[in-house]
């Protein structure tokens, strides 16, 4: 039997909207024109589990890119921007978000991504409104699978409703296992929803099932 809970915190990419090609092709499309070519077997775990400047840095060391960080990171997200539209959200997100909203529960993002690219996505689908707060990476110290990032979702949240949170009453739906521990270790129940590998109408009963 799962456990009824108050607060609900999604991770964004591959979560709440499907980017995982999207961030493949602004690295692999902006270092061609560079003269680099990425190797999807060899490096495309790589650049999924990174976040831009982490990509840079590797880049930057193992295959001879030479531009500053803020230029890289300008130039990928040129790209990024360029086919906002283009990215969906994940089947059955926005029915679990309306399930979640009906029973009154809070909702909020805790990414481990830069804002300028999380936030382009989630303006670009109308998710934003949804969600009482969206953390990023500049928004706290520590990256999954350290607990950090929830554990400030915990703070913020509590700030909102002016009380402490128990962390036992929050729910974190997560794509990657960094993620997974990271909701894990801050003491929270967490739903693992991988990209790809999963059943739609299964995803909103595990959502459900919180509401019992």
């Amino acid at each position: 039997m799962t456990r009824t809970i108050q607060y609900v915190f999604w991770d964004s990419d591959n979560t709440l909207v499907d980017t995982a090609s999207h961030h493949w092709h602004k690295h692999a499309e902006t270092l061609l024109a560079l003269g680099i070519r990425l190797d999807p077997q060899q490096d495309g775990e790589r650049i999924y589990t990174n976040n831009g400047a982490q990509n840079w840095a590797w880049l930057s060391a193992e295959r001879g890119l030479l531009l500053p960080l803020e230029e890289y990171l300008n130039a990928i997200d040129t790209w990024y921007f360029a086919h906002i539209q283009d990215i969906q959200i994940r089947p059955g997100v926005t029915d679990a978000i309306d399930m979640f909203s009906q029973a009154n529960i809070k909702q909020a993002v805790v990414s481990n991504g830069r804002r300028r690219s999380v936030m382009a996505a989630l303006n670009a689908k109308n998710l934003t409104p949804r969600f009482a707060f969206i953390l990023c990476k500049e928004d706290y110290i520590g990256r999954k699978p350290e607990p950090a990032p929830y554990l400030a979702a915990k703070t913020r949240m509590g700030q909102i409703v002016a009380h402490n949170i128990d962390p036992a009453s929050c729910l974190v739906i997560e794509d990657d296992p960094k993620g997974v521990e990271s909701g894990k270790s801050a003491g929270m129940a967490v739903l693992h929803r991988p990209l790809g590998r999963d059943n739609t109408a299964d995803f909103i009963e595990a959502c459900r099932d919180y509401l019992q």
